[in-house]
């Protein structure tokens, strides 16, 4: 009952100050997770709990994890459009954001989940009552959250703030720091935490992260930083380790506790699948579905490819087509036990920035593509080779389209990360009926954040 109390009101105080700018939390959130509750484990196991209940409630406030980054990124890049074309989507869809629009969602609740990680990192640290295994595993996770939202963040904003404590009279007056600095902070929080877990899972499920979920996403952040040689050693610890292997059965990918998953995580809401199932999966012939996955993506699949005919599906509304992301096969259900949970981190894509990372690296070629053709080859298609390092990159970029698509906003950072935005999205945009601007790479710093902070800068073209 301890437990289920702190988790409900962890739960509550993210629904009462969804709404406040992060720096504005009042104190009485330190009280909920004040010192006392870190001198005992199952209400410190509670309080970092609470972060995961916060992303999974279906009807809760949109976060950068709880596929969000998915859907508004999916329309900013190629991948997806939304059919009601009078909504605020278009704006994401046409490249069109204004300092109002609902891109401030990212930044406001991005900070609230890094206040909660800062809150239980704080109290962790102080405590001096826990067991050192409970205490370390919480720490690490703790750690990861920070780090998985300040990467959103800086990938969709570039600078930003960076606030690692829990007094507002701080943070309330931060400027924007530069992105090495905030790749800086996310780089030593993923080497603690990797550090602090251990490779076993602490729940029967991967519910809950465990070193491997750390270094997945430090091979993620050392490959956009183009540390080639740390990204490929931190792939290569997960890929070689054992612990996962590639599903065949493509239908199986996203389900609980699948074999390629390294982190998922699990429904809080009876019902609810995953978030991307909830938005994605049409729920009948009567009506279109919400986003539709563009011709631009759905002719990028090659001829054969079983990824085409697994994960993507469609519906007839009024006699019209619509295609849209099934790798998620629940929305809605009605089902209090989903067999799916949502995937954070999966071995498929340890295989691409291993590929990528090595095919940047002289003399390793063959080990790219070697990476390369696992991926393919289980997408039922031929394995390929490359005359040089430039043709698999290319390559690589491809299947990254593939296999990640409506992925956690991969697509737009990939753009966005290997300079091909501004040659791709000119002719993306006119696409979609609308025009590009170099500046648009950066979603806007919402006007409200400016208004209380005036040290906060816009970025350019806003």
């Amino acid at each position: 009952m301890k437990f289920r109390s702190i988790t409900i009101l962890l739960y509550s105080l993210v629904l009462c100050v969804s709404c406040k700018k992060f720096v504005q939390i009042p104190n009485a959130k330190n009280q909920i997770t004040g010192p006392a509750v870190f001198t005992d484990s199952a209400d410190a196991t509670a309080a970092v709990l609470g972060m995961y209940i916060t992303i999974m409630n279906a009807t809760n406030i949109s976060t950068p994890l709880n596929g969000q980054i998915t859907q508004y990124a999916g329309m900013s890049s190629d991948e997806l459009a939304p059919t009601d074309l009078s909504s605020s989507d278009l704006q994401f869809y046409q490249n069109a954001l204004d300092r109002n629009s609902n891109s401030f969602t990212f930044w406001q609740n991005g900070y609230s989940l890094i206040y909660q990680a800062n809150a239980c990192i704080e109290g962790l640290t102080a405590s001096t009552g826990l067991d050192s295994s409970v205490k370390h595993q919480l720490l690490g996770e703790a750690k990861l959250m920070r780090a998985l939202n300040y990467f959103h963040l800086v990938n969709l904003y570039g600078p930003v703030p960076l606030v690692t404590g829990t007094d507002y009279n701080i943070s309330e007056h931060l400027p924007r720091v530069s992105e090495d600095s905030i790749y800086s902070q996310i780089i030593a929080d993923l080497t603690d935490a990797q550090n602090l877990m251990t490779v076993t899972y602490v729940t029967g499920s991967k519910a809950r992260p465990n070193k491997y979920a750390a270094l997945a996403l430090l091979s993620k952040v050392y490959l956009y930083q183009q540390q080639w040689d740390k990204a490929e050693a931190a792939a290569t610890q997960i890929i070689s380790s054992g612990a996962y292997s590639m599903v065949t059965d493509l239908n199986t990918v996203f389900l609980a506790n699948s074999e390629e998953a390294i982190w998922q995580l699990r429904p809080v809401i009876d019902g609810y699948s995953t978030p991307e199932g909830n938005t994605f999966v049409a729920v009948g012939n009567y009506s279109p579905p919400q986003y539709i996955i563009t011709d631009l993506l759905l002719h990028s699949f090659e001829e054969n490819d079983q990824r085409r005919v697994s994960w993507v599906d469609s519906v007839v509304v009024d006699n019209q087509l619509y295609y849209f992301p099934y790798k998620y096969k629940s929305g809605y259900t009605g089902n209090s036990s989903p067999d799916e949970n949502y995937m954070v981190f999966r071995l498929g894509e340890l295989y691409l920035i291993r590929a990528e990372a090595r095919a940047q690296q002289a003399g390793k070629l063959a080990d790219a593509v070697a990476d390369l053709n696992v991926i393919r080859g289980r997408a039922g298609l031929a394995g390929s080779a490359f005359p040089d390092a430039s043709a698999a990159l290319t390559a690589i970029q491809h299947e990254r389209q593939i296999e990640l698509f409506c992925e956690w906003g991969n697509r737009w950072y990939d753009l966005k990360r290997t300079g091909t935005a501004n040659t791709l999205m000119p002719a993306i945009c006119q696409v979609k009926g609308g025009t590009w601007n170099p500046n648009w790479l950066l979603y806007p710093v919402p006007l409200s954040e400016i208004q209380r902070n005036p040290l906060l800068v816009q970025n350019a073209g806003y």
